[in-house]
């Protein structure tokens, strides 16, 4: 049978609709080639569903609470330099959110097309893709670097740099634009990896990669020891040294032989077809983190307009609701790949049962931080900033951001939901949903009626909406596809 040929009739009827692609649509009772750790994979469908999200998603959820704590911690380091060095990392963040925008719908267009080809016994099909993602996340590294760097000036003016913080962020941002290879390269393996059912690994190696940055922070901001004093340069240097240590551990594994990927050097030339494949389900995931990082860089341009301290506020604010989404973001990537495998496998009743369970603890941890952040606020924010004006303006502004961010966590889970079972338009549009379709409007509008309380106001506004539309085409999807809708599974 040909790549992209459907092969019999039979199964063209069967599969009609599924959405399993017509290259994973291979005998699910196929032995094909299975490599040592084929076991490992086929538990996905046969293991207890809490049992595989602790495992899935446990050391994912870690990995990148431990990842999102790097940004705190630089923060924090950064914070120490003042309030011009903080609204530099406000403003550098939505830059490199499109560069991690662009990769991340390729790794998560990967993870989908590879684990549902697993569940679907296609394992060539699933090599090539691998080999293609890995691939693709070379040449987008050296496309950022070669556009970024000699433009950073002015892309940075775009994004509201002047001044002072303007010169502090081309430093920061021209380091880790010089870095966008490794960085890219990582992100795409740790979700491969987790594909292939070794979640353990990937979560070791974000682990080992955040451990290594938050220890190099201080050291080269300050200066310590024989360091130099490097400031906010020395922050974006840790960062790309830390990402290089997690990229050698999975390389590491990949060489070792223990991974069922099997590779040739042919494989990582990118295939079209399959980029296509990966970035029509994949995209969703493009989709949510530009169109957030727009909606960030705007909300920047209205915030510098208040002054540099609500710059440097909701610098700070968005950097915690990365923290407390990382855990979803965990779980997601965890269900993601059992989804898909289960869907390929046509299990779904456990496609259901995923999705269910995964909902309920991403609820319960967005409840849990909501509470911390209601109780908690003035704590918080001096951690990053002691300064009474910055407490006066960041204490409000952080209650009044994470209003409904406890509910949130389920859009997330919605929009993972959607892009396992390759159905790339739904998830594009839950994942647009709160950035682009209801927070766009919302900052064009409340800050002109309310001034800077408008700004955060505008948040919780698009939050409460998205959560309507995700859980209304999430429950249509479960009964258009026959998946069973119960809080409760054997």
């Amino acid at each position: 049978m040909g790549w992209y040929e459907t092969g019999r009739k039979g199964k063209e009827q069967l599969n009609k609709g599924t959405g399993i692609p017509e290259q994973c649509e291979g005998d699910l009772s196929s032995q094909g080639k299975k490599g040592k750790g084929a076991h490992r994979t086929e538990m996905m469908g046969k293991a207890p569903v809490w049992g595989l999200l602790a495992r899935f998603s446990g050391p994912a959820i870690i990995s990148m609470v431990v990842a999102a704590s790097y940004n705190l911690v630089d923060a924090i380091f950064v914070g120490r330099l003042g309030a011009e060095a903080l609204g530099a990392l406000a403003i550098s963040f939505p830059m490199m959110m499109i560069f991690m925008a662009i990769v991340m719908g390729a790794a998560m267009g990967a993870t989908s097309f590879i684990s549902r080809c697993f569940g679907a016994g296609e394992h060539e099909q699933v090599d090539r893709a691998a080999g293609s993602a890995i691939g693709l996340a070379i040449i987008i590294g050296l496309l950022m670097a070669v556009i970024f760097l000699p433009n950073m000036d002015g892309m940075l003016r775009l994004f509201g740099a002047t001044g002072p913080v303007l010169l502090l962020a081309n430093e920061y941002m021209t380091i880790l634009t010089a870095g966008a290879v490794v960085m890219s390269v990582g992100l795409v393996m740790g979700n491969i990896v987790r594909a292939e059912g070794s979640p353990m690994l990937a979560g070791v190696a974000m682990i080992a990669s955040a451990v290594t940055n938050i220890v190099l922070d201080p050291i080269l901001i300050f200066g310590l020891g024989p360091a130099p004093e490097m400031g906010v340069a020395g922050a974006a240097v840790a960062t790309v040294i830390g990402r290089g240590v997690g990229v050698v551990i999975i390389l590491v594994h990949f060489i070792s032989g223990r991974t069922q990927y099997r590779f040739k050097p042919r494989y990582f030339l990118p295939d079209p077809k399959l980029v296509a494949n990966f970035y029509k389900t994949g995209f969703a995931s493009t989709v949510r983190i530009s169109g957030m990082s727009i909606v960030i860089a705007m909300a920047n341009t209205i915030a510098v307009s208040f002054g540099v301290i609500p710059l440097a506020v909701l610098g700070v604010v968005f950097r915690l609701a990365r923290f407390i989404f990382m855990p979803t973001m965990g779980l997601g990537q965890g269900m993601l790949p059992l989804v898909g495998y289960n869907f390929g496998a046509r299990q779904k009743e456990r496609v259901g049962e995923i999705v269910i369970k995964t909902g309920l603890l991403s609820l319960g941890w967005g409840l849990l931080c909501w509470s911390c952040l209601m109780l908690f606020p003035a704590k918080i924010m001096s951690a990053f900033n002691s300064d009474p004006q910055f407490l006066v303006v960041g204490v409000p502004a952080l209650r009044v951001y994470t209003m409904f961010l406890f509910a949130a966590q389920l859009q997330r889970t919605g929009s993972f939901f959607f892009q396992g079972i390759n159905k790339g338009k739904p998830a594009l549009v839950l994942a647009s949903a709160r950035p682009v379709i209801f927070l766009l409007p919302a900052l064009l509008i409340l800050p002109r009626l309310f001034g800077l309380d408008g700004l955060w106001v505008a948040f919780p506004v698009a939050d409460a909406l998205s959560i309507i539309l995700t859980i209304t085409w999430v429950t249509r999807e479960f009964r258009k596809q026959g998946i069973p809708i119960r809080f409760r599974y054997n």
